[in-house]
Formats: C-alpha cells, structure tokens, sequence
C-alpha cells in the first residue's frame, strides 16, 4: 500500500475524540435487603482480618424518634451482615462514635450526650468488647481526648482546663507519658488534627493557635516557635495553621497556611521549598495512603458528594477516577486504589477499581467489518453509520465520506471490506463498490449484485447478500458470475484455505471447489444453529453455533469434531487465532480466550475494560502486529496481546459464619468470630436436630459478582457432584441422615478457575438413640427379661391354685397376682411403643405407618396413665389435667406444625378405671384433628374443657378445622373406637356437624 494513502482520508472528514479506559470500576449495592441494617452511619473501618465493622443507627428502630435511636455495630465479610449490639450503656444516650484502630484489634469510642466519651476495646478475633476502664474513669476534668496512631502504637492526647496529657493505650491499659500546663485556665481546650509520622507529631492547640512537637515515644519535645520556620528568602515567621504534610523521598514536607511552597522538615526546623507551589491547592486537600502513593478529596458539588481518587509521584497527582454519589456520609478503603466503600443513609456500596488494557472505539455504533490500512490505521464498517478510519495510537476515530462523480455517497451495512492494492471492495445488500484510496467510487466497476459478505480466493471476489445467490467476481476481468442454485439457502459468513470456499448457511455447510457445491448436514449440530466460519492453519476449517460450541469441519469425513462449549452457553459470532495457537471467540457474553492444546480457558468481559459483553457478526479480526478488534453492537474493542494478561487473583476464600444448634448451650448459634472460623475444622449436629448452615467470602479486593462459588456434600468418601452457589447467599442443609461428611467449597472466577485451596468442613450427624446397637441390645434383654419374668410369674400362681384351689384366700390371692401381672405389664407398654416406633422407622408402606402411628398413640396414651401413677401419692387416682397435657405433647412432638390449644381444665381426679377409656378417646379425637384438620387452616387451633359438674363429668373437644364427614363418622376406626369408650363411660355422646368438630359428652364420676 502506498504512503499516500494515510493522508488521504482527511478529506471531508469528521474528527471523534477516543480515550483509551484505563480504569474500569465494579460496583455493588447493599440495601435492607441485603441485610444491611444501618440507618445512619457513624464511622466506618477495617480491621486487619479484612472485616468491615460499620456503626451507626439502626433502621430497625422506632423510625418516629429523632436522634434516640438504636445503635448497633455490623460488620461486613464482603457478601454478608452481621449483627452485634454495643456495650450495655444503661440509660446514657449516644449521639456519635468511632473506631480508632489498636495493634491487634480495634477500639470502639462512643460520645454520650450527657457525659464524657467512653472507649471500649474490641478483641475481633473473639468479638468481645471490654470496657477500657483506665481511660473510661478518669476524673471529670479531663475534657476531650484525641486519638492517633504511630506505627503500630495508639496513643492519645488528653486535655483539661489547665494541662495537655500525652498518653500510650494498649489493650485496657493506659499510660501517661508526658504532660504541659497551659499559661491559664480554658474552658474549651479542643485539639485539631494531629499530623504524625513515625519519627515525630504535631498538634495544634485550638484555643490558642500553638503548635506542640512531640518525638517519636510520645514526649512533648517542645513549643515550636517563630525560629523553627524558615521561608525560601530567609525570614522567619508563625504560621497560624499546618494545613496538610506529606512524605517524598522518606522527607517529609508541611503546607502551611498562607503560602503555596511545601516546608521541608530538616534538622528540627521547617524550610521552604521554591518552586513546589504548582499543584498546592489541591496538596492541601488531599488525604494520603500510608506510603503517599495514592491519595483522595471528598466534597460537596451541588446536590452530590464528590469522590477524587487520585495517583501521587513527587507532588503531582494526577486524576485517577471521579465517583458521584448523593450525599454520602462516610467511605472506608483496605487498600486506597483498588477498593471503595461508600456508606449512604440506608446504602452500602463497594467500589473495585480494576486497571484495563483494551480501548474502546466508536461507543454506540454497531460495528461490523475491519481492515488494516496501514501500522496503526483501520477501516471500520457500521450497521447504520457508515464507514471510519481508526488510529489506534492516536486514540482517533474519523468518519469517511465515499464520493460518486464528486457528490457524496453513502454506503451502509456492509459485512467486509476488501483490500486490493491501492483500491477497496465493500459492498451492501444490493451493490458492490470499487474505490480508490481517496475514496471515491469507481463508476465502470460499481456493480448491481448483493455483496454484504465477501471473501477473496486469488483474483476472485466471492460475495452474497441475504436469500440472494452467491456471485463470483473476477478482479481481472471485471465480470461476475452467479453459483447456480446457490440461492435456496442464506449464507451466513464464508472462509477459505486459500482453494476452498466454506461458508455456514441455513441448510448446513457449504463447500464448493473447481465448480463443484456440496452442503453438509451433521448429527450432531443442527444446520440452523450453525454461525460463523474460520480458517486456521493449526486447527482448519472452525465452526461456531449459537449455543456456544466450537467444532472442527473434519475435510476428509465431513463430519463435525466437537472442541469447546461454551460455559454459559453464549453464542460465538467470530473467532481468530493468535501467534500462540490460542483461539479467541467473540461471544454474546464477552471474550474467550481458548487453547485447545492445554484446555485452558480466559473469559474476559466489563470488568476487564470491554465496553459491550455482546459481540457481533463479521466483526472478529486479527492485524500483521498481532492486534485483536472485536466488534459489538455499542462500539468496537481492540487490545494487543503482549499488554493484555490475565493476572491469577491470589485469593483463599474462608468461611464467614458457621451455624448449628449447640447442645451444651440447648439454641441455635451463629458462629462469625474468627476464632471460632479459623479453628473449627469439625462440628457435630445432634440427633434431634440435624441441620447446619455456613456462609463465605473471599475477604479480598473483589466485587462479590465476579467470585461464584461451588460446593459439595460427601459423605465418607463417596463422590458427589458439584453443585453452584453464589455469593451473600446462605449454604443451608437440613435433615441429614446420621454418618460423618466433609463439605467442600471453592471459590471460582468468571472464567470458572479455581481461587486458592479448596475450603472444608467435617460434619458428623448423630444417629437417634433407639437405633443405635445398644439400644436395640437392650431391647432385646428387656423383652426377654420380662417373658421369664411372666412365664415365672405364672409359674408360681399355678402352684398356689394347686395348694388350695378351694380356698377363699387363696382365690382372693390368686386374683391379687392376676392384677400384679396385669399391671406389670401395662407398665411395659411403652417398650411396646418403642417397637412400633422402630417397625415405622424401617418402612416404606405409608398405610402400614398410619396404621402403627395411630396404634402407638393409643399405647402411649394408656402408658401415660401408669407414669403419671408411678409419679404420685395416689396410687389409684390421676389429675385429669395432667394427663391431657401430656398427650397434647406427645402430638406437638409427633406433628411438627404450630397448633394453638386453649385448655380450660379443673382439678378433677380420675380413678385409672374411668380414665384408661376417656384417654384413649381422647387420643382419637387429637389424633384426628392433627392428621385430617389443618391442611388448609392457617391458624390451626384446638379448644378442650373438661369440668365436674355434680356427679357428672363435662366434656367438651372442638377444633376450628375443615369438618370432613369421611373422617368423622361412625364407620372409622377412631370413631368406633369413640363410641366404644363412651359406652365403657357410661356417657351421653354428641357431635355438631357444622364445618368445624365439636364434640360434647358427659359421663358419671365413677361410673
């Protein structure tokens, strides 16, 4: 290509600004919804656990009062809230707090509005907080405190009305250093910021504008004085105010308040600097990092608060990123430059700030065909807004206007540009252009054929437009030909090997060679889905579907080999190949970078600089420098491989909560303090109540969105699958079968690589104590001990009835004995119950169930009696109550839905003749109402009375139930069993058939 055809684009065009994104920010927004439950932040930091502690005013609390809200501290993993109340403050009011931080920990200081500040130390890895008594109890005249930081030491600086205190606070202890008596009394002796480096601090004494020097343990080394600054001519002077200090080349420099010169601290004194004033207004401002290389403003801008984030080098910052947000109230970082928190009223958001390599052109536009013009120059087609020339180094992009006799002309959606020499072929649906490089068009050679997509094979033009055929255009002899039959289908894009024309269409691919056309169909892949077409030397003919799968077109088999599938499924619209044999697949849900050599797969999307994850069509192209462009239907991405890498995140996700019910304690716990996290490796979930549930986090530098997370549930040993989670969401499982298990989880990126070690837990669900071997061993003694027992038993009254069968005293105790076993063995009722339980417990038949369940109730209910007997004085006589209460628990254990019971029950005592039947009915009767009653009740509830009234007992049973005479009349079993116990009563029996049960019956005292 000649030289001259770079300038001549100039011509008519218009000029579009580019910039290149070299920052590309991830954001999370957290709301009530989330869990977040502050109202209104107070402050706002991280401890080095990577936590976020947030403290403020609770949403939750009585939204009508003003200023007399809850406080409450959260902290944040990430992805998760967490809830602490702070210490018990009685009945003072807080009106503000903070957090200052401590070597191993952090400290807590709240402000009360009727009495001075109290500081508490939080232990974060245990999550206590300890009143730091030493400082909390000092006298009333020490006035204000300020706390601040020199290395890895707190220290405070205390005032009263006549002294300044330097004090050291680790842990609950408090230490004064140093103090300085003031030339009076004040009132108000407030400090204003301290400025502290490791080597010494300064602080100025607002009520009388003096600023104190104090070395680097903590003493007051002096008063500065007008002697200690000096300006660039030699003059010394008293600043009023020391504005802003930072720290370059390990000096440190000072602004003062009315000159534009940093002040360098040299040698005990303060020297001006000339000719450092160029950035000194906003120096002033700036906050900095811990090592000066990154610093930030925050103000106000209308009706917006406004966050600058700036890089830092000799004095200079320059402009990182810009962030908008309304009326936020305070902000925290871990690392300034790669994260952000924002606290808003009832928002929480997270900022990642993510550096990219790939720069964006033609924002909007629909992008479709590329091709290089020169080193850093290309030529761009659009859907609907023409042609441009791009400078990829120059950050430009200019439209080209195409010119027919001298006027313009325009062209649009063309699919490909050709490159012949000093000439250009593009094309449309219905035409095809020939132009030299000043871009005017050849009349002799503008033809009436369809020519969205194009391909050239030697000196032949191949091109085709949507259902039209498919022409062959001779460059040398300027003459076309159609491909006979070639418009029963629609072409969707060609590729060649150089001999070969290949193109995807609607029936399949197309193959057409020395005149020859053959379409093929596959087993595998529906001709419909098949979408774009590429040629590489390595891997030959590559063909993509629209549900993400890559193929090889096998030239000898003609069949398709399969080769990728895409992860979510997206479909690929084009694909090229690097110098490296990496393929790289424009996606409708980013790039992919795939070798299909080692399997390795780089998924590249918003995060990493793209501008439009949906890629188009036609618009995949690799340049002679190795430079990649994708095209979207929002602008055009181009990135050079040597610059873009995918850097492994050195991440290790942990847990962040672990729940189970403690047995010790007899409540469910949610375990959140790293102690417990980091040495819990094992827990065990009781029989009665087997559920547990965990959450996670990367505790890294990473929007919560771009880590997901999959886990699995082993169960000795045994293999399981994979199943996926996400973050913020609880990992919750219930009813697990006794044995010991192992969960597993991982932490995966976008491109579904693993993060750090996979993340383990043992969990060991106890088996239920009747089905334990002991428990069934002791069963079976029991059931033998008490048929030798009978069989003894039985033994010996057959003997007394031989001795004197005549015998009235004999028979009286033969009668005694009779009772004795029948007693005994009512008292074994309960082992009875207990084998019908197990029977339950190892089948499958559900009326086999029912019908034990309901057979277990009548044995639980006559056993109850006998327990309750054991229990008291009378050995004859039961409380009525006490008896019906036992069996409401029983069923509120068997039935595992809320029911409410009103029971009005007098004191009435029951000989164990009448109330062996009346709890039999009654068992039926509750039975009944729990099983067939509530299905579609939302507040089941069950009323029982039961009164002596006379000689007569009333008793009364109703349910607020759907009444269903299937269940309820007089040919079912409970209703049989009902009636029979009214008559063994003596009673006089009713039931309402109204659409609830309601049961009234009266039966004498003592029959």
């Amino acid at each position: 290509m000649k030289p001259l055809f770079l300038f001549l684009f100039l011509y008519g065009t218009t000029l579009f600004a580019q910039q290149e994104a070299s920052v590309v920010l991830n954001t999370s927004t957290f709301t009530y919804r989330d869990g977040y439950l502050i109202s209104n932040p107070f402050d706002a930091k991280y401890d080095r656990d990577g936590w976020l502690w947030i403290l403020g005013e609770s949403r939750e609390s009585n939204p009508n009062l003003f200023g007399d809200k809850r406080i409450i501290i959260q902290r944040f993993d990430g992805a998760n809230f967490f809830t602490l109340n702070i210490p018990n403050t009685s009945d003072e009011k807080i009106k503000d707090g903070l957090f200052f931080k401590h070597e191993k920990g952090l400290y807590l200081k709240l402000f009360y509005k009727a009495s001075s500040a109290k500081i508490y130390h939080i232990d974060t890895q245990t999550l206590k907080f300890s009143p730091v008594d030493a400082y909390n109890t000092l006298k009333k005249e020490f006035i204000i405190s300020k706390e601040y930081e020199t290395g890895d030491t707190t220290r405070l600086l205390i005032t009263s009305k006549n002294k300044l205190y330097s004090a050291e606070i680790d842990d609950l202890q408090l230490k004064f250093i140093d103090s300085l008596s003031f030339n009076g009394p004040v009132e108000q002796p407030l400090l204003s910021e301290v400025s502290s480096t490791d080597q010494f601090s300064i602080v100025k004494l607002s009520f009388n504008k003096e600023l104190l020097l104090l070395d680097s343990q903590g003493k007051i080394k002096k008063k500065l004085s007008k002697s200690d600054f000096i300006t660039k001519d030699g003059a010394h002077f008293y600043p009023s105010d020391i504005q802003n200090f930072l720290e370059v080349n390990n000096q440190y420099y000072y602004y003062l308040e009315d000159y534009e010169n940093v002040f360098k601290y040299q040698n005990g004194q303060f020297i001006e600097v000339p000719k450092t004033g160029e950035y000194h207004q906003l120096n002033r401002d700036l906050v900095f990092n811990t090592d000066f290389t990154k610093a930030y403003t925050k103000k106000n801008v209308g009706d917006y608060s406004e966050f600058k984030l700036y890089n830092f080098t000799s004095f200079k910052p320059k402009l990182h990123t810009t962030l908008e947000y309304k009326n936020f109230s305070t902000t925290a970082y871990k690392k300034l430059g790669k994260d952000l928190v924002i606290l808003n009223d009832e928002k929480l958001s997270v900022y990642i700030f993510n550096n990219t390599k790939v720069k964006t052109f033609l924002k909007g536009k629909s992008v479709r065909a590329i091709q290089q013009l020169h080193e850093s120059t290309y030529m761009v087609s659009s859907d609907e807004d023409g042609f441009y020339l791009i400078d990829v180094e120059a950050d430009t992009a200019q439209k080209i206007n195409f010119s027919l006799h001298e006027k313009d002309f325009s062209i649009n959606h063309a699919r490909d540009i050709v490159i012949e020499y000093d000439n250009m072929l593009i094309g449309n649906l219905n035409s095809l252009f020939t132009l030299n490089s000043s871009f005017d068009i050849s009349q002799d050679k503008m033809l009436d054929i369809a020519a969205e997509e194009m391909i050239k094979i030697k000196d032949t033009i191949f091109t085709t437009g949507q259902g039209d055929f498919i022409y062959k255009y001779s460059i040398n002899e300027n003459k076309h030909t159609k491909i006979p039959n070639s418009n029963t289908f629609q072409v969707k894009e060609f590729a060649t090997d150089g001999e070969t024309l290949y193109a995807t269409s609607s029936q399949g691919l197309f193959e057409y060679r020395n005149g020859r056309v053959q379409i093929h169909s596959f087993e595998n892949e529906d001709a419909k889905n098949l979408l774009s077409i590429h040629y590489s030397d390595n891997y030959g003919v590559l063909v993509s579907s629209k549900q993400g799968e890559l193929y090889g077109f096998n030239t000898t088999t003609k069949k398709l080999d399969f080769i990728y599938d895409d992860y979510f499924n997206a479909a690929i619209v084009g694909m090229v190949e690097d110098d490296n044999n990496n393929l790289w697949l424009n996606t409708h849900v980013g790039i992919v970078s795939f070798n299909p050599a080692t399997k390795k797969i780089l998924r590249y999307g918003l995060k990493d600089g793209l501008y439009e994850l949906e890629g188009n069509q036609y618009s995949t192209y690799k340049d002679s420098h190795g430079n990649i462009f994708m095209g979207s239907s929002n602008g055009l991405s181009f990135f050079n491989l040597r610059k873009l890498s995918k850097k492994r995140i050195d991440v290790q996700p942990r847990f962040s909560s672990i729940s189970f019910f403690n047995s010790e304690k007899n409540r469910w716990e949610i375990n959140t303090s790293p102690q417990f996290l980091n040495n819990t490796k094992e827990i065990v979930l009781p029989s009665e109540y087997r559920r547990f549930s965990v959450n996670t986090s990367v505790f890294e530098s990473l929007n919560p969105q771009d880590v997901n997370y999959r886990f699995r549930l082993l169960n000795e040993g045994i293999e399981s699958e994979w199943y996926a989670t996400f973050p913020g969401k609880e990992l919750l499982y219930a009813n697990l079968a006794p044995g010991k298990y192992t969960l597993q989880l991982e932490a995966l990126d976008s491109s579904n690589t693993k993060l750090g070690e996979t993340l383990e837990l043992t969990v060991i669900s106890e088996q239920v104590f009747y089905k334990t071997w002991w428990f069934i061993s002791l069963i079976v003694f029991t059931i033998i001990g008490v048929l030798i027992y009978l069989f003894n038993q039985y033994k010996i009254k057959q003997d007394l009835f031989a001795k004197n069968e005549l015998a009235l005293n004999e028979a009286m105790v033969k009668n005694n004995m009779m009772l004795e076993i029948h007693h005994r063995i009512k008292n074994n009722l309960q082992i009875v119950s207990g084998f019908l339980e197990l029977q339950m417990a190892g089948s499958d038949d559900k009326f086999l169930k029912s019908v034990l369940e309901n057979s277990q109730g009548r044995i639980e209910s006559i056993a109850g009696i006998h327990e309750l007997l054991y229990h008291t004085d009378n050995e004859n006589n039961v409380a009525v109550k006490e008896n019906v209460e036992r069996i409401i628990t029983y069923y509120k254990k068997l039935f595992l839905f809320s029911i409410e019971y009103e029971v009005d029950i007098d004191s009435s005592i029951m000989g164990i003749d009448q109330l062996t039947p009346f709890s039999i009915l009654f068992n039926e009767l509750i039975s009944n109402s729990n099983k067939h009653a509530f299905e579609r009740i939302d507040h089941p509830k069950i009323t029982i009375r039961f009164h002596k009234n006379k000689n007569v007992y009333a008793f009364e049973y109703f349910d607020n139930g759907d009444f269903k005479t299937e269940n309820n009349n007089a040919n079912t079993m409970g209703m049989r069993i009902i009636t029979m116990m009214n008559k063994q009563l003596k009673g006089r029996l009713s039931i309402k058939k109204d659409n609830h049960f309601h049961l009234t019956m009266f039966f004498p005292i003592n029959g």
